[in-house]
């Protein structure tokens, strides 16, 4: 019988993480830059950049850290925009009320009704007898 290898396990899960990330993506699911996306390859990376190490794989090391690294900058990236987007949406409306609130009420006055102006009916061209 063979022994239990934890490397196989790290295998198995890893591909399973990228396998459901693939599914979602084809699906439309999720999108490729979503945080959604973006952890779930990042967990694969991890896992399998672990089973690699522990095999002393220099091949799928290199190839896993390199995924990982433009994976997690792709996520800072991108939650570092998010947060920027957030603040700027919160400055924006706390100058909307800031400005609503300078208006004095004062300066806002009624507006006069519109004068009806007189209809005035002319005969149509079609058919218009002379």
């Amino acid at each position: 019988m063979h022994d239990f290898d934890i490397r196989i396990m790290f295998q198995i899960i890893g591909a399973l993480l990228y396998i459901t990330n693939f599914l979602l993506l084809q699906t439309h699911r999720i999108h490729a830059t979503k945080p959604a996306s973006l952890l779930l390859v990042i967990s694969a990376c991890s896992i399998l950049l672990t089973a690699a190490i522990i095999g002393r794989d220099w091949g799928l090391i290199l190839l896993e850290g390199t995924w990982l690294i433009l994976v997690s900058s792709t996520f800072a990236i991108r939650q570092r925009e998010t947060r920027r987007r957030l603040v700027l949406e919160r400055e924006a409306v706390a100058s909307a009320v800031a400005v609503v609130r300078e208006v004095p009420v004062a300066v806002v006055e009624p507006v006069a009704a519109p004068v009806a102006a007189p209809v005035v009916r002319e005969r149509e061209l079609a058919g218009a007898a002379a």
